[in-house]
């Protein structure tokens, strides 16, 4: 808005004064031509290039609501992804633990077979008795 202020008031000064000398240089892109122009001719060159940007305003407005858009959805996809690394934090350790329970039941499992098949060869001879030896053996 205030370069539009701006444009109104160099076309106000030129059309008063008749000459853009009063006009600080920094107001227009040519200033050392501006003493040469008519007046009504920079106030309607104004006039137009303060409607080109009265146009443009619409369009520079839904950009950036446009632009909070995206932040905002930006800062929500930022939550969820943050979320999602928690859980996948989560289901890793529960994975590891069940790891671990599976291994040790293995262990488990193979310590119990070795301990029954030990038992059992230990124990069977003994229930079968003595064998006679044939052929007359000595005992």
């Amino acid at each position: 808005m205030t370069r539009n202020r701006s444009v109104f008031l160099l076309a106000l000064a030129v059309l008063l004064n008749g000459r853009a000398a009063a006009v600080e240089p920094a107001a227009t892109a040519s200033t050392t031509a501006a003493a040469d122009v008519d007046p009504v001719r920079a106030l309607r060159a104004l006039q137009r290039e303060h409607d080109a940007l009265v146009a443009q305003q619409p369009a520079l407005q839904e950009s950036v609501a446009k632009a909070a858009a995206l932040a905002d959805q930006n800062r929500q996809l930022d939550q969820q992804l943050q979320n999602v690394q928690a859980q996948l934090d989560g289901l890793r350790e529960e994975n590891a633990g069940l790891r671990t329970d599976e291994r040790r039941r293995w262990f488990v499992n193979g310590a119990a077979v070795l301990g029954c098949g030990l038992l059992l060869g230990l124990l069977l001879p003994l229930l079968r008795g003595r064998r006679r030896r044939g052929y007359g053996g000595f005992r």
